[in-house]
């Protein structure tokens, strides 16, 4: 009986592996493919197998030219999705980026696989920490158990070298959330000793460990009360830059119209200005990355208020320019 189980097992394994709705194989074919992998097979057993199959729930699909499994686990637009996403995230090692896509592609059969492996290149800029993975998986927990966490801090010098931050001294933390934003992973936390928010990198994070602190809570540092919500923090957040949130209008060009609602949503506040322009209410961080998402439209879009951030665009604006005037 233990037999008959293990060659069930081994013909979905077959059938996951080397049919599709372009490879299909016939009853012979499948006695074939069993043997090859020693696994002794006759005609009669095949057809109980594959019903057997069906009654479990798997999708496999009987043709005039004959059988493939339809259903897997993720659709072929599904495992692209998550593979480009692997590619892009710069977080990820080479090597890590490598082992993720194998694994997703182990749930195509192998025609595909080869076919969309060769679509993918894992070579863009990628960050060499393979601490990441293990660093995500603590700060989860650190979150979801509302504990301190403490770890060390990098950045890069003009040498290329990794120079520890604050002279090599732990920075110690209440995390809150895990952002990814601009194909980098943050992390949200109040620092110790500090009343607002911050935001740590975490392929610059090393050496991840738990404290015994007590945790503070969002609502002591922040404007969240009973749960602090990451969607909605990313999307005042520009560039992951954190400052004090206020409503800010804009006023752009109308060919700007999708990016504004790209990177705010499409529930923000907009009237028209005339002469091919329209304004936006945003409710945004108004500091450094909003000034950097603003300054990179140029003469398409300004800042009409409040007059503070007005004038702190207008400074870095002059302050760029006189870069060029000699």
């Amino acid at each position: 009986m233990a037999s008959t189980k293990l060659k069930t097992l081994i013909l979905l394994d077959v059938l996951r592996e080397e049919t599709d709705e372009e490879r299909r194989m016939s009853v012979p074919d499948l006695v074939a493919a069993l043997n090859r992998r020693g696994v002794p097979a006759e005609r009669k057993g095949i057809y109980r197998d594959l019903e057997a199959l069906r009654e479990h729930g798997e999708d496999v699909v009987q043709t005039p030219t004959g059988y493939y499994l339809r259903k897997r686990a993720l659709d072929t637009a599904e495992l692209r999705l998550l593979i480009s996403a692997v590619q892009a995230a710069y977080f990820i090692t080479p090597g890590r980026s490598e082992k993720l896509m194998d694994k997703l592609l182990s749930l195509e059969s192998r025609r595909r696989a080869q076919e969309m492996r060769s679509q993918f290149n894992m070579g863009g800029v990628k960050c060499d920490n393979d601490e990441v993975l293990r660093a995500i998986d603590a700060l989860n927990l650190a979150i979801a158990s509302r504990r301190q966490v403490s770890f060390l801090y990098v950045k890069f010098d003009p040498e290329r070298r990794l120079v520890r931050q604050r002279g090599g001294e732990r920075y110690v933390v209440s995390p809150y959330a895990l952002i990814w934003m601009l194909d980098r992973y943050y992390l949200v936390a109040n620092m110790e000793g500090r009343d607002d928010l911050t935001h740590f990198r975490l392929d610059r994070m090393q050496k991840v460990r738990f404290e015994q602190g007590p945790w503070r809570h969002f609502s002591q540092v922040c404007a969240y009360r009973s749960r602090f919500d990451p969607a909605d923090y990313a999307k005042k957040c520009v560039n992951m830059f954190g400052d004090r949130t206020r409503l800010v209008t804009i006023r752009c060009e109308n060919a700007l119209a999708g990016d504004v609602f790209d990177r705010f949503g499409a529930n923000v506040t907009v009237g028209r200005a005339g002469d091919g322009h329209f304004t936006a209410v945003l409710n945004a961080a108004a500091g450094e990355g909003l000034l950097a998402w603003v300054a990179q439209w140029g003469a398409r879009m300004e800042i009409v208020s409040p007059e503070d951030v007005r004038l702190a665009m207008k400074e870095r604006m002059e302050k760029a320019a006189a870069l060029y005037r000699t």
